[in-house]
């Protein structure tokens, strides 16, 4: 597995970092678990229209136009059967959905059974008074490559 970031060495974007972290994560491990073994990952990161892209995008099995709608319901599986063998509760991409909807934006795929998938989050400016006390921090992306099996 080869994961490539893209994005201005200077992008910063206010926002609540571990919960955006833990949607990149489920986003990355998606890709890995529904992809064939080597896959390639591309997190992309860019400003566009005041709002921050972040797509995660895989050359994986891709998702048939019927079940796109239904992927952010929490616990829906399309294939519960494979269920055994990628692990996971079905929560991975409601919980995508709802860091989205907290941050006052979305999550969109764009998917084609046989050539793969691309999640994109659109967020705003993350502003901290719109959610009480909750602590926000600068998003910094660096460029970073990851090869499955390899040792930390």
């Amino acid at each position: 597995v080869e994961i490539k970031v893209v994005a201005d060495d200077d992008l910063t974007w206010t926002i609540q970092a571990s919960l955006i972290q833990q949607a990149l994560v489920n986003l990355v491990s998606n890709a890995i678990k529904y992809s064939h073994d080597e896959v390639t990952i591309t997190i992309t990161a860019k400003v566009e229209a005041s709002q921050l892209l972040i797509s995660v995008a895989d050359n994986g099995f891709g998702i048939d136009t019927v079940e796109q709608s239904r992927i952010f319901e929490r616990f829906y599986r399309i294939d519960p059967a494979r269920s055994r063998g990628t692990g996971g509760t079905g929560l991975g991409l409601a919980i995508v959905k709802h860091v989205c909807q907290n941050h006052g934006g979305e999550v969109i795929v764009w998917s084609e059974v046989g050539t793969g998938s691309t999640f994109t989050l659109r967020l705003p400016s993350y502003d901290p008074m719109l959610e009480g006390n909750r602590a926000s921090s600068e998003f910094t992306v660096e460029p970073l490559t990851i090869v499955k099996g390899a040792k930390s």
